[in-house]
């Protein structure tokens, strides 16, 4: 993949049911172009993306794709509730529907049901962009530093919603973060991206044992 002379490199990259993956790297590393080529927002590159054994990179979200950004990317004019009405819906409706409470309460936001987007906080905000991502029921969900702009124990709080849902819903988890957050469990890939290229992949302590370069030793000696 190349653009605006940034050229991202990946030979392979296998995304499984039920996996977590944690995309880490300095900034500029190619975390957020990779995220954004598996969510099918980046149709410009050499190579091939395959999901359930197809090619088409057409109406991704309609084949179990989730892209949340640190954006959020809420509907001003809607009530919170009415996000994920819209969402369990289908898109078609913003009739009550009986799993939105459900979401709602599952992040911690059912009191905020009727509020605009104007009248929440930025937590609040985060809380219902993950409520959403996660009401799709999506097989694939992808985070781009989703929790970069809220507090440590917050980010915490939601991974361990999502990853409390992935249990249920067996989505394929893919995320690139600053927290280091969850990283370190048991069976969570970690890939470590360099330039466009990954440069180590693993689990944590495969990575800990055996740092490839001296950013990835620096990183371990840092979140250790």
């Amino acid at each position: 993949f190349n653009r605006d002379k940034f050229s991202l490199k990946v030979e392979e990259l296998k995304i499984v049911e039920g996996k977590k993956i944690v995309l880490v790297g300095a900034s500029g590393s190619g975390k957020t172009t990779l995220l954004r080529l598996l969510s099918g927002l980046e149709e410009r590159f050499e190579g091939e993306y395959y999901i359930d054994g197809e090619k088409d990179l057409k109406e991704l979200n309609q084949r179990g794709v989730m892209f949340l950004s640190q954006d959020f990317l809420l509907w001003e004019h809607l009530s919170v509730i009415e996000h994920l009405n819209f969402v369990l819906n289908g898109g078609k409706s913003l009739k009550e529907h009986q799993e939105s409470i459900i979401f709602l309460e599952m992040v911690g936001l059912s009191y905020k049901k009727e509020s605009k987007i104007s009248q929440l906080s930025t937590g609040e905000r985060q809380r219902l962009a993950l409520a959403r991502a996660l009401s799709a029921k999506a097989k694939y969900l992808f985070l781009d530093e989703p929790f970069s702009n809220i507090d440590v124990v917050l980010a915490h709080e939601l991974i361990e919603i999502i990853e409390e849902r992935q249990k249920i819903d067996r989505f394929a988890f893919v995320q690139s973060t600053h927290h280091h957050l969850g990283f370190k469990r048991d069976h969570t890939q970690i890939v470590i991206l360099s330039r466009g290229e990954i440069i180590q992949q693993g689990e944590w302590n495969e990575i800990q044992q055996n740092p490839k370069n001296r950013w990835v030793e620096q990183w371990v000696d840092l979140v250790s």
